[in-house]
């Protein structure tokens, strides 16, 4: 990036970061933006120009992680499986997911209503992107693409719900970090070779 593109991200992840400071402290729900301005030593402009709304700050990693997705989809190697690429990239992730700083994330979402629908709308617009580079990478119908990626983004949200979970429940470290791993190959074992595998 140029230096300007350069200031720009820095202010981007100053500003996210003094309101998820803010968040911990006192809960979503009773921060404003005002404060989150204030906070940053920025105008609440400024927190606008980079930021729709404040929830779009909780969830400020939401568009970088939505990018990655979409392009390791594109840019995986030959031969090489959508659901590998999906299956590697969570798992990488296992260890953040459970971590101690997880467990605050976490908490958070699970004080706030108003962060649990930006979720959901979170959900809904990862399987549309998803659909769409589906569609475009392997060439297949809308529909098929459709299905696919909202049967790939359930898995998602699946592991990240029960990361959450156990965060609340106390529960981070190497041991936490195996479970989820291993809750992730089953669920991706259940998408790879069909709902018949529940038997098994």
């Amino acid at each position: 990036m140029g230096l300007r593109e350069t200031k720009k991200q820095q202010t981007r992840e100053h500003v996210a970061a003094e309101a998820m400071r803010l968040f911990a402290l006192r809960g979503f729900d009773h921060v404003t933006v005002s404060e989150i301005a204030e906070a940053a030593d920025v105008s609440e402009k400024t927190v606008f120009n980079y930021f729709t709304t404040k929830e779009d700050i909780f969830f400020d990693e939401v568009p970088a992680r939505l990018a990655l997705l979409a392009n390791a989809i594109r840019e995986r190697k030959p031969g090489e499986s959508v659901f590998s690429v999906l299956r590697g990239l969570q798992s990488r992730d296992a260890g953040r997911l459970t971590s101690e700083r997880f467990a605050t994330f976490a908490r958070i979402i699970e004080e706030s209503q108003a962060l649990q629908v930006k979720e959901l709308e979170i959900m809904g617009h990862f399987a549309d992107v998803l659909a769409e580079t589906l569609q475009q990478a392997l060439g297949v119908k809308e529909l098929d693409a459709t299905v696919a990626a909202n049967a790939l983004v359930s898995v998602q949200w699946q592991i990240f719900r029960n990361a959450r979970r156990a965060a609340l429940e106390g529960k981070h470290g190497p041991a936490a970090e195996r479970k989820l791993r291993a809750d992730l190959n089953r669920a991706y074992t259940l998408l790879e070779h069909g709902l018949g595998a529940l038997e098994s």
